[in-house]
């Protein structure tokens, strides 16, 4: 009889901790990006700065990911049930597809009213250092939401807040935009300040093109990593009794792997001799690689053996 692996039970333990901590997280980056939001937009009508506006807008939306990504998150906590039989983990990559939709649709009314202001807004001054000083807290804030985000989703596999990760580390770079566009005005490049809004349109929405390609991969069962699968055809071929697997696949649920294999065994053992075999490829799979989540083996013939009928 399988007994199950206390190791990989260890690791499901330790995976919904970091699924915990990614919640966490995903609630405070929420409430950081509508203070910052808050700020920037002010300052930025206050001060004239579309730069700046542009920055607070792109906040509010980092505020909205933030919370589809703690949807996602929540959701996928859930535990399988009559109708999701495979369980809730690829919520995570569903509330993830909405996040980047939305980061996308922001980034394209970013870079039209950026436009629209180049070439029909002139100014006459520079803007107020605050405003530069706004955005340079705004770059502190990203940068360490990026890095609380980037390590949790290493460590817990979750794909939303990875692409939340992507976020921050994106509202970095348009607030480092908006701070060099608004320095440059004291220079009289007045048009920079337009231009750097253009830029934190654009970059809102490469950022988002990532975010999409990688949940819809996840979505679609796609799966690239030549070097796990190399692991797990050296594990099942090294159980005794076992010539040769075949059609290999391996998917990805949120932390766990799931992996289907057909493995060719003598074809005159018994039933109960080929499911012996399959469970010990099992067996020492989960002790090898904690991270699997189902695991579905079918033994089948070497060779096809004639039987007589009747005889």
């Amino acid at each position: 009889m399988f007994h199950p692996d206390p190791t990989r039970e260890r690791f499901i333990v330790r995976t919904q901790k970091l699924i915990s901590s990614g919640q966490r997280i995903a609630e405070i980056s929420f409430i950081a990006n509508v203070f910052v939001g808050v700020f920037e937009l002010g300052f930025g009508l206050l001060l004239g700065s579309l730069a700046l506006s542009a920055d607070g807008v792109h906040s509010f939306v980092d505020a909205v990911v933030s919370m589809t990504v703690w949807l996602g998150i929540r959701f996928s906590q859930r535990k399988a049930d009559g109708r999701f039989h495979y369980g809730y983990y690829k919520f995570d990559a569903i509330f993830s597809l909405f996040a980047a939709i939305i980061m996308i649709a922001s980034g394209l009314v970013i870079g039209y009213v950026g436009v629209t202001q180049y070439f029909h807004v002139r100014r006459e001054q520079p803007i107020s250092p605050i405003g530069g000083l706004v955005a340079a807290a705004s770059i502190v804030i990203a940068v360490v939401l990026a890095k609380a985000k980037n390590a949790l989703a290493r460590k817990s596999g979750l794909i939303s807040l990875r692409t939340d990760a992507y976020n921050s580390v994106k509202d970095a770079s348009a607030s480092l935009v908006a701070f060099v566009g608004i320095f440059l005005t004291w220079f009289g490049f007045f048009s920079f300040d337009s231009i750097a809004g253009v830029i934190i349109g654009v970059f809102v929405m490469i950022a988002g093109y990532f975010a999409i390609k990688e949940s819809s991969l996840i979505l679609a069962d796609a799966y690239s990593n030549p070097e796990m699968l190399e692991e797990i055809t050296r594990i099942a071929t090294s159980v005794k009794g076992i010539q040769s697997i075949d059609d290999l696949r391996v998917r990805r649920n949120g932390p766990l792997l799931y992996v289907e294999m057909h493995i060719r065994v003598d074809g005159n053992i018994t039933v109960f001799e080929a499911d012996r075999i399959s469970q010990e490829v099992a067996l020492r799979m989960r002790e090898n690689i904690v991270s699997l989540g189902r695991i579905t083996i079918k033994p089948e013939p070497a060779q096809n053996v004639s039987h007589k009928v009747g005889s």
